[in-house]
Parts: structure tokens; C-alpha cells; sequence
């Protein structure tokens, strides 16, 4: 695996962790709550695009495609029409995709390395979004 690739994974929790403490710190704060809504928003974007097939594109599931539509959507009508849980189902479709990735065969196998380092990402960027939950913003 290139080393761009953990770094900048592991740099793309840095807004999760730190808009998560503003959040919790500064709970009368709509931007910080806004940004932290709107980054696990595009992040959830950013994974369900990957799905879509590139090297694979004559032998991908279209299942997968499929699959990766309809949690956008879900995240999508979400973050739209039920902000106040809206972190709570950030973190059921993050830990959802991680899933999908790693135990159904829709996705092309993880290198060791790889799934390592999005178990973790998905495991921290989950625990942010729990804890701002939890601290009542939204």
C-alpha cells in the first residue's frame, strides 16, 4: 500500500476527533455541530462512491452499485429529515459499510494492511460521532 494512502486515512480523522471535542465543548455552537454533521455526511459519500467499480467495472455486483445508492440516499434523507439523530445514523452507516466491505464478498478482498487501518478509522470516526451524540448537540 502506498504511503499516501494511512496517511492520509488516518489525517481524515482529524476533523472527526476535533469537530466531535468543539461539539462537546462548545455545545451552544451551530457551526461546529454543522461541520461535524456535514464531514461524516461526505465521508459516508466519499465511501459508498468507491464502491463503484473502476478495474473491476465488467465484473462488479450490481448489487454493490445498488447498495452504495441506496446508503447514500439513506444518508442523504437523514441528514435532511431526521437531524436529530442524524449522528447516530452516521455511525450505523459507517459501521455498515465497513461491513459490507469486509464480510460479503460484494467488494474486490482488502489487503491485510488496508482492512487494518479501516477497521480503525471506522472505529474512531464512530466514537466521535457517539460522543457528540451523546453530549446532546443537534
Amino acid at each position: 500500500m502506498p504511503a499516501l494512502i494511512p496517511i492520509l486515512g488516518y489525517a481524515g480523522l482529524i476533523p472527526f476527533v476535533a469537530l466531535a471535542g468543539l461539539t462537546i465543548m462548545l455545545p451552544h455552537s451551530d457551526s461546529a455541530s454543522s461541520a461535524l454533521d456535514l464531514y461524516a455526511f461526505g465521508i459516508i459519500v466519499f465511501l459508498c462512491g468507491a464502491w463503484w467499480p473502476t478495474a473491476d467495472m465488467h465484473s462488479a455486483s450490481l448489487w454493490r452499485i445498488l447498495l452504495s445508492n441506496m446508503l447514500f440516499l439513506a444518508a442523504f434523507f437523514a441528514l435532511v429529515f431526521v437531524q436529530a439523530v442524524w449522528l447516530l445514523v452516521a455511525t450505523a452507516l459507517l459501521l455498515v459499510i465497513l461491513g459490507i466491505e469486509l464480510f460479503t464478498g460484494l467488494l474486490p478482498p482488502m489487503p491485510a494492511q488496508y482492512r487494518r487501518m479501516r477497521i480503525v478509522l471506522t472505529v474512531v470516526a464512530s466514537l466521535s460521532l457517539l460522543a457528540a451524540f451523546a453530549s446532546g448537540v443537534n
